[in-house]
């Protein structure tokens, strides 16, 4: 399959013009229905309906190894925003890379985020994609759920989700007026506040309105160079969305959100010191303080809009999603995080981006389903930086660089019932990514604005990136309740320029492709007491994209192979009407297969064979825990007169895991736990109590090797109560 240029271009105007044009004029039926509704006293689970596949489905029947996590067991395991998802999915790791949020599935993950790049999981809020690794931490309280589709999705979505993807679904406003919300205090002089509003609008229309809030008025660490205290967090959100039934076919989704953010919890580090020779350490695993001689701090406004059709023609059904999205970020770093001033960053940074895509899907399923669709995006990021401090011995880098993506992808996908208990499914998708580099230079002067010492610049500024990927599922249904499934997947994750070394040094990556073979069961089991999905893969991954800071130098770079073999496991249980159990379990065993021009470390020295270069091969991934334990609890006691008490606890269990190719820097294994307590004074009003990292557990977020090797601390201890509302 292949498309010329200029074909490439009408097929861009096509889908754009089409979609603003559908997207205004009407929308069909809603694709993501809630969960049935809770038999009561029955002791059943409930019904879990997902739109994994871009239509509604029993999660059950959905041959991808799926994780739906509901409102209420987000809230049960203390998970408040998509960071703590680790806290409910065996399969997710997560890293801070300053402001940015990097998500990690079955290993898969360019552990360092930079401006431009994208993650190698896609999160989408609702239809959008979220270009921007800032925006992938989510933080408001109208989740209805949270889908994490694990292994690549390169069929209906594709968008360079080569370890996977994180929808999350929000809340539409219904018949009914609904209020409900939250204020709480915390330690470390912790307000925060939630709100979520919603009503209709006569009989065709309905609106609502969810604000968020959190001010942290003491930082979980104090710096004593600069004589203040550091890792503090305070943000502000409102989201709001409109939906419109002009007919039984049409609806309409009108979405705004603002999001504003001062952080240093991301950004303060502490410096660790490591033995090249035993790859031990031989000072602090992980602190809340730093020394940092230099001030940091984040500040993020993230803004979007979209709007999204679905028409009904009576024999299918039409989606047409539209999206502009503008983040704006200006940030400081102490990158060695020690008392003198060695190296530090300032720097301005943002993206924009406009995104289209035009789904149409078949109305029956029996015996065959179908959908074919398109998606546009163009994205612009840019960064403006200077780089001084000691170890550049009077020297400041100015770095100046501006990417543009225009990237346009067609795809289709069919399911056959080739018997009424066998379902084959398969999906192809082109993608074609067009990445320019129109601004890009580092100028390095001596001192700010002093003689001009070099100059440099890319000579490559256009790269285009083309591949075709697919996707063959074929279930089987074992019984009414039970089926297996087996999968082969290709992904594909473009290459890209480094905009933070946009120089010949450093030219544009590789794209990324995956295999990923997969098989497994799902199944209610007991009287629908028990649900339980198991899955087993294996991944052969080539031209694996990764980034280092060797010397504080941005390297975005290709390992050559990499291979991932692993099993995950989810089960629920309704021990009785009044006692749920959840556990998840994950093994991964993730190692670059073939990596002999790594770069070069004090613990992994050049290789003969390869000068200039080190050889990774049989070394772990990044963020690829041997070994993950998700377990949680909820037991619900009825006090009579809509009176009762809720007892939640949750654990989390990761083996150690490393941060960079040397493997050099490695979290040990930890476990963390947290709880809560809820009294329900009527149907109405309650009072909870939460504490989240009961033993305050140290652990690191981050590690990386820059002018020295330093550590991102995990949040440490927390708790306080919550007055909650819900009318």
């Amino acid at each position: 399959m292949s498309f010329t240029n200029t074909s490439l271009r009408n097929l861009r105007r096509g889908v754009a013009h089409a979609g603003i044009a559908a997207t205004l004029l009407a929308a069909a039926p809603a694709l993501a229905a809630p969960a049935a509704e809770p038999q009561a006293n029955s002791g059943q689970l409930d019904e879990i309906v997902v739109t994994a596949q871009h239509r509604e489905e029993n999660l059950r029947a959905v041959p991808i190894a799926v994780t739906a996590v509901t409102a209420d067991t987000l809230k049960n395991a203390g998970v408040s925003n998509t960071t703590e998802l680790v806290q409910a999915v065996p399969t997710v790791n997560f890293t801070r890379s300053g402001p940015s949020g990097i998500f990690v599935i079955r290993g898969v993950a360019t552990p360092n985020g930079s401006v431009g790049e994208e993650g190698s999981t896609a999160v989408y809020v609702d239809d959008v994609y979220m270009p921007d690794l800032s925006s992938t931490i989510n933080k408001f309280n109208n989740i209805q759920r949270i889908e994490v589709l694990n292994g690549p999705q390169g069929t209906l979505f594709g968008r360079n989700a080569t370890g996977g993807l994180i929808r999350i679904i929000t809340r539409d406003p219904g018949d009914k007026v609904v209020f409900n919300g939250q204020m709480g205090y915390g330690n470390y002089q912790t307000f925060d506040g939630q709100l979520y509003a919603s009503t209709p609008l006569g009989e065709k229309a309905g609106i609502d309105i969810a604000f968020t809030g959190h001010d942290q008025g003491k930082g979980f660490g104090y710096d004593a160079t600069l004589g203040k205290d550091v890792r503090q967090d305070k943000y502000w959100g409102v989201r709001s969305k409109l939906v419109l039934r002009p007919s039984d076919r049409i609806k309409l989704t009108v979405t705004g959100d603002y999001y504003k953010t001062d952080d240093t919890t991301s950004i303060y580090i502490f410096p660790i010191n490591f033995s090249a020779v035993t790859g031990l350490s031989t000072g602090p695993i992980s602190s809340q303080d730093s020394p940092a001689g230099f001030p940091g701090g984040t500040h993020i406004k993230s803004w979007g809009v979209s709007g999204k059709a679905e028409i009904d023609l009576d024999f299918a059904d039409l989606t047409a999603v539209s999206a502009y999205r503008k983040t704006l970020n200006t940030s400081a770093f102490d990158v060695d995080g020690q008392a003198p001033d060695l190296f530090h960053l300032t720097y301005d940074s943002g993206s924009r981006s406009f995104q289209q895509e035009l789904r149409l899907s078949s109305k029956t399923s029996d015996p065959l389903s179908w959908q074919i669709g398109a998606f546009y995006l163009h994205a612009t990021a840019f960064t403006d930086q200077y780089q001084a401090g000691a170890a550049l011995r009077g020297a400041v880098l100015h770095i100046v660089s501006r990417g543009v993506t225009d990237s346009i992808s067609g795809f289709g996908e069919l399911t056959y019932a080739l018997t009424p208990s066998t379902h084959l499914t398969g999906g192809i998708r082109y993608t074609s990514d067009k990445r320019k580099l129109p601004v890009g230079y580092i100028d390095t002067t001596l001192g700010l604005g002093g003689t001009l010492l070099s100059h440099a610049t890319s000579s490559v500024t256009e790269k285009t990136y083309g591949e075709t990927t697919f996707r063959v599922a074929l279930r089987q249904d074992l019984t009414d309740t039970v089926n297996v499934y087996a999968s082969v997947n290709r992904g594909f994750k473009s290459g890209e320029f480094n905009l933070q070394t946009p120089t010949n040094a450093n030219p544009p990556v590789d794209p990324e492709t995956i295999m990923a073979y997969e098989a497994g069961l799902k199944g209610d089991f007991l009287d629908r007491r028990l649900r339980v999905s198991l899955a087993g893969y294996h991944y052969n991954i080539d031209n694996y994209q990764i980034r280092s800071s060797p010397n504080g130098t941005s390297v975005l770079a290709n390992a050559a192979k990499v291979k991932i073999d692993g099993f995950d496991m989810n089960a629920e249980a309704a021990v009785t009407s009044q006692f749920h159990v959840t556990l998840g379990a994950a093994w991964l065993n993730a190692r670059y297969s073939s990596f002999p021009a790594a770069t070069p470390t004090a613990f992994m020295p050049a290789n003969p064979a390869t000068p200039g270069k080190a050889d990774a091969t049989g070394k772990q991934t990044a963020l690829a825990p041997h070994f993950t334990l998700n377990l949680g609890a909820t037991y619900t006691l009825p006090l009579g007169e809509a009176r009762e008490l809720r007892l939640s606890a949750n654990m989390t269990h990761k083996s150690s895991y490393v941060f960079e190719p040397d493997n050099l820097l490695r979290q040990p294994a930890y476990t963390v736990a947290s709880a809560s307590i809820e009294y329900k004074l009527n149907e109405h009003i309650s009072i909870e109590g939460y504490m989240r990292n009961i033993g305050n557990k140290n652990y690191n977020v981050q590690m990386v090797t820059a002018v020295g090797q330093a550590a991102l601390a995990a949040e440490p201890r927390t708790y306080g109560l919550n007055f909650k509302w819900d009318y």
